[in-house]
C-alpha cells in the first residue's frame, strides 16, 4: 500500500525499490529510478547494535555487521554522491558482549569510526561504564553526538551536554541545496535504566547532577524536543529527522516515540531505538500531520534506510520486514524471511579492524572452563526476541543459582538471588564453555553483593517485576532455586509510578503476584531474608527497585566471576540436565483468571458405634485375675495411646491446612 502525505510520501517496496543481487540483504540498487540520484538524500541508520560487530557465529557464518554496512554505504555514495548519503546511529552501540566489557566500549567506537558514522546519540547503555569513560568515548568518536535533553544540572541554569541539533546541507541536481536537521533525544528512563551512579555527584553524594528532562507527564521532554525542532526550522532546516532512543513496547508511556510524535510538530521522521523492535510506522503529530517512525531491531538484525527526494517532495523509510526486502541479515538459510548471500561483499579495511578486535578478545577470554550438556536461553527460538525479559528461562535459573552459590561458597547463608532479564545478554550454547561465553551472558561486570530485606519488600519487588507483563521488560526478575510464585497476568498491575520511578503499591487493587513461597513456606512479610543481587539494584536502585536499597550491603565479586565459579566448583565443570528445559524449572508460573475456590474441609470420620461396655453376649462375669495394678496400668496405656493418636490427628490436620494456605 502507499500513503499520500502532505509534502512527502511513504513509499512501499513495490514503488520504491528495484532489488538487485544482494548479500546480507543489501540491495545493489535501492530505487527504481537511479537517474534521480542527484536529487535524492539517503539516510542509513542503525540502533541497539550492542557490540554485534559481525564476527563469525558458532556455525562459521558471518552475519550482517559493520563491514557489510560500510560496503553498502560506499555503494550508496557511488550512486547518489558522497555528499548525499549520511550514516547515523540511535544509541546503545558500545555495550552488550565481552568486546565491550573488556575495552569499556572503546573497541566499538574504533570500529564505528572506521565505518564512517556521521551523527550518533547516546542510548542508556552508553553510560554503563561511568561518566568519565563516557566522556572519553565521546572524545574519541569521529561522529557528532547530539542531544536536546541530556543536561548538566550543576550550574544554576541547567546546561545541555551536546548540541541539540546539527544541520546537514545536501546538494541537489539543479544546483540548489536541501537542508536536513538531525535532532537528538535520549529517554529519561536512562536515569534508572543505566547505572544510576553514573549520574551521581560522587560515590558519597548520591545527588543526581545530570538529567534528561524527566517529569511525571512527559511535558518537559516534549518541550525540549519542540524547542530544538523550532530552533532548527528557524535556522533554515527544510526537513527534521529526530534521532531518538525512546522506543515503544516496554518504554514508559509518557516517553514513547509515538507518544512524543503526537505532542510535537515539525518533525518529518523519527529514527528510533531502545525497545529492540523493528517497525516503520506513520503517526500523526500535534497538528494532525504525518510522521514516519522507524526502528531496526537489535544486534544488527537489520539496517534501516530513509530516503528524501526534495524534487518530488517524497520521503520513504524501510527496514527488511517492513515495506521492502532490504538489508536483511542472512542467518537462517531455511527461513524465507531471510535473503541469501550473493555478491555484495564487505569492506576489507573495516573487516580487518573487526578481526583484530575479535582476536584480542579471544586471546584474553578463550580459556575453556567447563562444558554444557544443554542449550541455555536468553532468546526465544527465533534468536531475536528476548525470552529472559518476559518469563522464566533455564539461563535465568542458572545465573541466579550461580549468584546464590557464590555467596554460599563465601560463607553467606543467603536465601534468594535475583537477576534482571536485561542483565542476561546472550544464549549459552551446549558444548565447551569459555570465559568469554560467560562474560557475554553477564557483560556488565556488575558487582555482586548481599543485603537483608523484609519479606514485604521482596513481595513488592516481585510485584514491580511483574508489572509490565505480557510486554517484555529488562527489569523482569529471574529468581534462584527454592523461590516459587504465580503471576496473574489478566489484571492491571497495582504498581504506582512517577515516570519510570517506583512509588508504591495501590492497596485498593489486587496484586498480580500470589502464592510466593521459599522452599515450600509462604514468604513472611515481617521476616528478614538475605538477598544476593548486583549493586545496580541493591546500591544504586537501578530499575527503580528502591525497596531493595534500605539496608547496608556487603560486597562479593563480579557477576561473571560467579558464573565461572559455579560451573567449576559447584557443578564440577558440567552444566547438566537439571537445566535442560528451556522454560526453566517452574519457579515462575503465570495464571489467567481468579484463584480456584479452596476445597471444602473434609468432614471428620465418625467412629463406628460401639456397644456399651456391659452389653456382652455372654452375661457371665469374668473371673477375677487378682491383678488390679495390671488392670490400672493397661487402662492408663490405652488412655495414653488415645492421646497420642489425637495429637497425631491434630498435627496432620494442621499440616493439611497449612498446605492449602
Amino acid at each position: 500500500m502507499s500513503n499520500e502525505l502532505s509534502r512527502r510520501q511513504f513509499l512501499t517496496g513495490a514503488t520504491a525499490f528495484a532489488l538487485g543481487s544482494a548479500v546480507f540483504g543489501l540491495p545493489r540498487r535501492a530505487f527504481a529510478d537511479d537517474a534521480q540520484a542527484g536529487s535524492t538524500i539517503v539516510i542509513l541508520h542503525t540502533n541497539d547494535v550492542h557490540c554485534a560487530v559481525g564476527e563469525a557465529d558458532k556455525t562459521g557464518a558471518t552475519p550482517l555487521g559493520y563491514s557489510a554496512l560500510a560496503s553498502y554505504v560506499a555503494d550508496r555514495k557511488g550512486v547518489f554522491g558522497s555528499g548525499n548519503v549520511t550514516l547515523v546511529d540511535a544509541g546503545d552501540a558500545v555495550q552488550g558482549n565481552v568486546m565491550g566489557t573488556l575495552t569499556q566500549g572503546q573497541a566499538l567506537v574504533d570500529i564505528m569510526n572506521a565505518t564512517g558514522y556521521d551523527y550518533v546519540i547516546p542510548g542508556n547503555h552508553e553510560f554503563d561504564y561511568g561518566m568519565p569513560q563516557f566522556n572519553h568515548l565521546v572524545g574519541s568518536a569521529n561522529a557528532t553526538y547530539l542531544s536536546c535533553n541530556f543536561t548538566d544540572k550543576r550550574p544554576e541554569v541547567p546546561t545541555l551536554m551536546f548540541a541539540p541539533y546539527a544541520i546537514q546541507d545536501y546538494p541537489l541536481a539543479d544546483g540548489g541545496t536541501a537542508r536536513v536537521a538531525f535532532v537528538g533525544v535520549t529517554t529519561p528512563a536512562t536515569l534508572t535504566a543505566s547505572s544510576p551512579k553514573s549520574f551521581w555527584r560522587s560515590d558519597d553524594d548520591h545527588t543526581c547532577v545530570y538529567g534528561f528532562c524527566e517529569d511525571d507527564t512527559g511535558t518537559a521532554l516534549a518541550a525540549a524536543v519542540q524547542n530544538a525542532v523550532d530552533q532548527a526550522r528557524a535556522a533554515g532546516a527544510d526537513y527534521v529527522v529526530l534521532l531518538a532512543h525512546l522506543g515503544q513496547d516496554g518504554s514508559p508511556d509518557i516517553w514513547r516515540s509515538d507518544a512524543l510524535a503526537k505532542r510535537c510538530r515539525g518533525i518529518d521522521v523519527i529514527i528510533d531505538g531502545h525497545s529492540h523492535q523493528e517497525y516503520v510506522q506513520i503517526k500523526q503529530d500535534a497538528e494532525g500531520k504525518n510522521v514516519i517512525i522507524t526502528q531496526t531491531g537489535t544486534q544488527f538484525s537489520s539496517v534501516g534506510q530513509v530516503v528524501i527526494n526534495p524534487d518530488s517532495g517524497t520521503i520513504s523509510a524501510s527496514t527488511p520486514a517492513f515495506e521492502a526486502t532490504l538489508l536483511r541479515e542472512a542467518r537462517k538459510s531455511g527461513d524465507p524471511a531471510y535473503v541469501q548471500e550473493a555478491t555484495f561483499g564487505r569492506d576489507a579495511s573495516v573487516q580487518d579492524a573487526i578481526n583484530k578486535k575479535v582476536a584480542d578478545v579471544e586471546a584474553q577470554t578463550g580459556t575453556v572452563i567447563g562444558k554444557s550438556e544443554v542449550d541455555l536461553y536468553a532468546f526465544e527460538d527465533d534468536d531475536y526476541t528476548w525470552a529472559v525479559r518476559a518469563h522464566e528461562t533455564n539461563l535465568g535459573d542458572f545465573v541466579c543459582d550461580a549468584y546464590l552459590y557464590y555467596a554460599t561458597n563465601a560463607g553467606v547463608m543467603a536465601d534468594i538471588a535475583f537477576v534482571n532479564g536485561g542483565g542476561v545478554r546472550a544464549n549459552l550454547n551446549s558444548g565447551n564453555v569459555t570465559k568469554g561465553n560467560l562474560i557475554n551472558v553477564n557483560p556488565f561486570n556488575n558487582q555482586l553483593c548481599y543485603t537483608s530485606v523484609s519479606g514485604q519488600d521482596l513481595l513488592d519487588a516481585l510485584e514491580l517485576s511483574a508489572s509490565s507483563l505480557p510486554e517484555s521488560n529488562g527489569d523482569f526478575l529471574q529468581v534462584s532455586e527454592g523461590l516459587e510464585f504465580v503471576i496473574r497476568t489478566d489484571i492491571d498491575s497495582p504498581v504506582l509510578r512517577s515516570g519510570s520511578t517506583f512509588v508504591g503499591i495501590d492497596d485498593a487493587k489486587e496484586r498480580r503476584v500470589r502464592r510466593a513461597k521459599l522452599h515450600g513456606k509462604a514468604i513472611d512479610p515481617q521476616a528478614a531474608y538475605t538477598l544476593v543481587c548486583h549493586s545496580y539494584y541493591l546500591v544504586e536502585g537501578g530499575g527503580s527497585y528502591s525497596m531493595l536499597c534500605k539496608n547496608p550491603v556487603t560486597l562479593l565479586g563480579l557477576d561473571n566471576d560467579a558464573l565461572m565459579e559455579y560451573v567449576q566448583l559447584n557443578l564440577h565443570g558440567v552444566i547438566g540436565q537439571e537445566y535442560a528445559g528451556a522454560a526453566g524449572q517452574g519457579r515462575i508460573a503465570t495464571q489467567v483468571g481468579p484463584d480456584p475456590d479452596p476445597k471444602p474441609k473434609p468432614e471428620p470420620e465418625q467412629p463406628e458405634p460401639q456397644p456399651p461396655a456391659n452389653d456382652v453376649s455372654d452375661p457371665k462375669p469374668l473371673a477375677p485375675t487378682g491383678d488390679d495394678g495390671a488392670l490400672k496400668a493397661a487402662s492408663a496405656a490405652v488412655a495414653a495411646a488415645a492421646a497420642v493418636g489425637a495429637a497425631a490427628f491434630a498435627t496432620t490436620h494442621a499440616e493439611t491446612e497449612d498446605e492449602r494456605a
